[in-house]
Order: structure tokens, then C-alpha cells, then sequence
């Protein structure tokens, strides 16, 4: 897996108002956690932006701070949903020879063969929480969903995941499901209760002979 680099700063003050300082400046505010105190930090938002396209939790970072270097994960982060602007991350330090807890997304690849029949393919399931050594971690899971046909569905436990990652979710949750369009489900049902309509059921028969 490739590995991504950030020059930081280390910052003193935590406090709300200068974080909003730093935000009009052009910086992110973050924080380490891990096998040590917490340490603040500052990051560019250029440089962030530049470099991470999208949000991964499956990608190590090495922080650089001038003094020191901490390979990391992020494990949260605050966004401003109306201009996309980064607010603050959190990062979580990793020991290289220790396994991490992280989620990584799951992509689905190929044509289902139900939706040439006239199926939906639903894909409820787009991230998954694994557990491994850093050096095993993958940018994502792919799953092949070619074979399901209309009612068949892949679950957690049938995915093999790559070498020495564990899929920590459980093994009943649906991935992906090939599934009959409402409309006709919608259809048929309409059907059924036309028939029903049409033929008088036993008591009413019996009712209209004992007004006779």
C-alpha cells in the first residue's frame, strides 16, 4: 500500500478561538492519539487537499513535526458540510509490527446477470471494519456480483477477504442483493386482489340464499 506524508506543526494552544484562526490561515487543526499524550497539531489545507482527494481510513500517513514522525491512520474528522472545507482531524498513531481496527470500503464489480432479467442490484453494505497488521492493510475490498440472478444475495461470509485481513462485521449482513423491481412486486399484488375481488366468497353465496 502506497504511503502518504505531512509536514505538521506542533500547536500549544487548544482552545476554540484559536482554531478558528487557524482555519482563516489556511491550516487544519488535528490531534494524535496513541502510545503517548495526545499531541496537537497543525496541517496546510493545500497540502491536505492536494494529496487526499477522498477520506480514507485505510491509508497510513506519516505526520512529520520537524522533531518527530508518527505513522498514522485517521479515525475521524470534522467537514463543513456546505463548503467541503476540512475543520479538524483526528489521527490514531500505529505501531508497524501491531494489528490496527479500521474500515475500509467495499466495491462491487461486474454486471449482476439479474439486472439483464429486469432486477435491481442493491449494494447496502459500502464499508466494512477489518483488523490486521499495517503492512496487510488494503485500499478497499472488492466484490464480484457477475453471478447473482433475481433473489440471490452475497453476505459478509462469503467474502474471502485478502491475506491476513479479518473482517470483524458479522457474517449475515447483506453486501449486495440482486432484487424484483417494486413496480412489478406492486403489479402482482394489484393482480391478486382483482381475483379475490371477482369471486364471492362462501358466506356471501350462503347470505344471498337465505334472503331468497
Amino acid at each position: 500500500m502506497d504511503q502518504k506524508t505531512l509536514e505538521t506543526s506542533i500547536r500549544s494552544e487548544r482552545k476554540s478561538s484559536n482554531a478558528r484562526r487557524l482555519r482563516k490561515a489556511g491550516k487544519i487543526p488535528g490531534i494524535i492519539y496513541g502510545h503517548h499524550e495526545p499531541v496537537a497539531i497543525t496541517i496546510d489545507a493545500v497540502e491536505f487537499g492536494r494529496k487526499f482527494k477522498h477520506i480514507s481510513e485505510s491509508t497510513i500517513i506519516t505526520l512529520n513535526t520537524g522533531e518527530q514522525s508518527y505513522d498514522v491512520l485517521i479515525k475521524d474528522y470534522q467537514e463543513d458540510i456546505l463548503t467541503g472545507k476540512m475543520l479538524h482531524i483526528d489521527f490514531y498513531e500505529i505501531e508497524l509490527g501491531k494489528s490496527v481496527r479500521t474500515h475500509i470500503p467495499v466495491h462491487v464489480t461486474g454486471s449482476a446477470k439479474g439486472t439483464r432479467e429486469g432486477g435491481i442490484l442493491e449494494h447496502p453494505l459500502y464499508e466494512v471494519e477489518i483488523e490486521c497488521l499495517p503492512k496487510d492493510l488494503v485500499e478497499a475490498i472488492s466484490v464480484d456480483v457477475s453471478g447473482l440472478a433475481i433473489g440471490d444475495s452475497i453476505h459478509i461470509s462469503d467474502i474471502t477477504p485478502p491475506e491476513g485481513i479479518t473482517i470483524l462485521n458479522s457474517g449475515d449482513q447483506i453486501v449486495a442483493v440482486c432484487t424484483v423491481p417494486a413496480a412489478e412486486v406492486t403489479e402482482d399484488e394489484d393482480s391478486d386482489e382483482e381475483v379475490d375481488a371477482e369471486v364471492p366468497s362462501a358466506h356471501g353465496s350462503n347470505k344471498e340464499d337465505d334472503e331468497e
